[in-house]
């Protein structure tokens, strides 16, 4: 199964790069639907876990095709790959997921064959539709500075964090992030779309890896792992909360936990953070 998006300004963050967290929704559609589509019938099907790895920098307005491939299916599980290449075909990233069956046809399946095809504009946030790239951010200014600005409203935390209805407050070590759940985010099951979770939790671990930075330094990140304990609902309060596992010159390693506001935790991602 084959998927493209075009990375618009919507999903850049707090300094107009876009990396992970910009395509995470594609990546686990493409991953998850080549599982899906192996069922003669609909079914429910949600990923359990996500691996990805960065290769090549991507940019604003670049087109990226993700690829994925069935490696093995049985009655309850299946194992994909993704490769993402952008419109230079360079590869930007690749990955492996694992999918799980959750139940038979429902309800709300069923309807996705009777219902007609859904105008791509009836999915696309307002949001999406008036982003603004950042300001460059001065360089005088390091990790810690630039988190507090953005926690006190100073500085904006960009347009992904508008468009995933997430607030970012920060202290010395850790990145919180509150997300509103909006619509547009469900699946088909009603639940929190995984590649959305991934988005959220892929985002935290991309601030928690810029408290760390000096002054000027730059960062990106270079793997991603989430795991996916249960699906969030999208009409409560999400909290992202992230710690630091190790901070060195060159690498860093950073997690991030999502609960829900009864303390039910439902993602946790660990992420490889490269500093230039």
């Amino acid at each position: 199964m084959s998927m493209t998006q075009r990375l618009t300004r919507a999903v850049a963050d707090h300094r107009g790069r876009v990396e992970m967290p910009a395509y995470a929704v594609m990546v686990e559609a493409v991953t998850n639907g080549i599982f899906w589509h192996s069922f003669r019938e609909p079914v429910g099907t949600v990923q359990s876990w996500l691996s990805l790895t960065a290769g090549a920098p991507v940019e604003v307005n670049q087109r990226l095709l993700a690829t994925s491939e069935l490696l093995h299916r049985d009655d309850a599980h299946g194992a994909t790959t993704v490769h993402i290449a952008n419109d230079g075909h360079e590869v930007v990233c690749a990955g492996v997921a694992r999918c799980v069956l959750v139940g038979r046809t429902s309800a709300a399946l069923a309807a996705i064959k009777e219902a007609g095809p859904t105008e791509a504009g009836d999915l696309v946030p307002e949001t999406a539709e008036v982003a603004i790239t950042p300001p460059p951010i001065d360089p005088g200014l390091d990790g810690k500075q630039i988190l507090s600005a953005i926690s006190d409203g100073g500085m904006s935390a960009g347009p992904i964090c508008q468009l995933l209805s997430a607030t970012v407050t920060s202290s010395d070590d850790r990145i919180r992030l509150t997300v509103s759940p909006q619509p547009w985010m469900a699946n088909p099951l009603g639940a929190m779309q995984g590649g959305v979770i991934a988005a959220i939790v892929g985002q935290a671990c991309s601030l928690a890896g810029q408290l760390h930075t000096g002054p000027g330094q730059q960062y990106s990140l270079a793997d991603l792992t989430v795991y996916y304990f249960r699906s969030p609902p999208v009409d409560g309060a999400l909290t992202v909360v992230t710690a630091p596992d190790r901070i060195g010159k060159r690498l860093g390693t950073v997690s991030a936990t999502m609960t829900g506001s009864d303390g039910i935790v439902f993602a946790r991602a660990t992420a490889s953070i490269r500093y230039h």
